[in-house]
């Protein structure tokens, strides 16, 4: 049994999480508000949202970032000081604009600021890897999903009061100095030479084909494209679901943005205590079909019972149950790591990334053609067995391992 991470270690990992969609929470929710409500149109706003194809798409260039290693400031530490440093950067530039005249430069640094981001993610979710025991794996990883939705919430939420009180350029300077606390953790952290369950290798891109080799792998592949489709779908049906209602579109807003994030957090948190304390062969199984009776509840804004307190406990319910699948995931995630942390992560998260977002786009056309209330019960069946499927499959996708082996750092 290795010993525990250390609470100063775990606040790095949770503030470096946040740091990521601070900024992103920004431009992808409060931005999209301010321009919309300054008559920008639909078209143009769209771009915005494909800043998120950085996050999607970095395995692409995560084998640099294990490749290039500096021994002696620590390999990660390294990067996360480069990429967290130019996020802070980006900010400051993206603050010389003014968010209505300007929008094509502010546009661009918004992409590098993603760009950014998703490299900065590529270094933490390795340098996660590299310092946490693998009994630990669900904490840390429920520090991921929950910083990032409190990155989220403050990024796309309370920043944007600041802008309507403040404006553009004291926004700006509450994301630069968030994001750049972590660089003062950074400062006083000593990236260790050992590494968890790790073999020597030398990263490489053919990594790429490698690793989704075997019969045990494809399957988990095909886990990972299933698993998130019918939460996904369910929280892709609740903005369209409350504005059909007759819901205010702020009003909406708020209530995901904010009291939706606050129990997703809380979700992701549970799903880790419950990792530690169950396993995550249990967790795997039984979230699906959690998460199949609380869509349900979905049914009643979309029957018309859309009063706060029946549309409150639909947000409330896909909200909390859609973060455990992205945590006990992710823990398995890091547990199918291999050789190389940072590209084998973020190759996987692409996967898990790429199924929930064109589920949700799918399930919204579906919506239009068979109506909500069906396309609900169509998700919360397929749940189901969407959880008898990681029952057949948990025998091969669970890594189950008794020790560590900790061996030197290669490369």
């Amino acid at each position: 049994m290795s010993a525990k991470t250390s609470v100063q270690h775990k606040a790095l990992l949770l503030n470096l999480y946040v740091s990521q969609y601070l900024g992103l929470g920004f431009f992808m929710e409060s931005l999209v508000a301010i321009l919309r409500k300054n008559g920008v149109p639909l078209e143009q706003l769209g771009l915005i949202y494909s800043l998120g194809l950085f996050m999607m798409f970095r395995f692409l260039w995560a084998p640099f970032i294990d490749k290039v290693c500096f021994r002696r400031w620590g390999h990660y530490r390294t990067w996360l000081f480069i990429w967290q440093s130019l996020m802070v950067l980006s900010l400051l530039h993206v603050s010389r604009f003014d968010v209505l005249t300007e929008l094509q430069p502010l546009l661009i640094g918004c992409a590098f600021f993603a760009f950014f981001a998703a490299s900065q993610d590529i270094a933490v979710d390795a340098l996660a890897y590299k310092i946490v025991s693998v009994q630990e794996r669900g904490m840390v990883n429920a520090l991921k999903i929950g910083g990032g939705l409190i990155g989220m919430f403050i990024g796309g939420g309370l920043v944007l009061i600041v802008y309507e009180h403040f404006g553009w350029f004291y926004a700006m300077l509450i994301l630069c100095a968030g994001t750049a606390t972590s660089l003062f953790q950074l400062l006083f952290f000593k990236e260790p030479n050992d590494i968890h369950t790790i073999k020597a290798h030398e990263p490489s891109w053919r990594d790429f084909y490698r690793f989704w080799s075997g019969k045990s792998k494809r399957r988990w592949f095909l886990l990972l494209l299933a698993y998130p489709v019918c939460i996904s779908g369910a929280y892709g049906l609740m903005t369209p679901i409350l504005v059909d209602a007759g819901w205010r579109l702020d009003h909406i807003g708020l209530n995901i943005s904010i009291f939706g994030s606050i129990l997703g957090i809380i979700g992701a948190f549970g799903a880790g205590w419950l990792i530690e304390r169950f396993g995550r062969k249990r967790i795997l199984i039984w979230t699906p079909f959690a998460q199949s009776i609380g869509m349900l509840f979905l049914l009643l804004p979309a029957l018309g019972h859309a009063h706060f307190g029946f549309s409150m406990l639909a947000i409330g319910s896909v909200m909390f149950l859609y973060s455990p699948s992205a945590t006990v995931l992710s823990t398995l995630m890091m547990d199918h790591v291999e050789h190389s942390p940072a590209l084998e992560y973020a190759m996987q998260h692409c996967v898990f990334s790429f199924a929930g977002i064109v589920s949700a786009g799918i399930t919204m056309s579906l919506a239009g053609t068979f109506g909500y209330v069906n396309v609900i019960i169509a998700l919360s069946l397929i749940a189901v067995l969407t959880s008898l499927f990681a029952w057949y499959l948990s025998g091969e996708v669970v890594v189950k391992e008794e020790h560590e082996v900790r061996v030197e750092v290669i490369g």
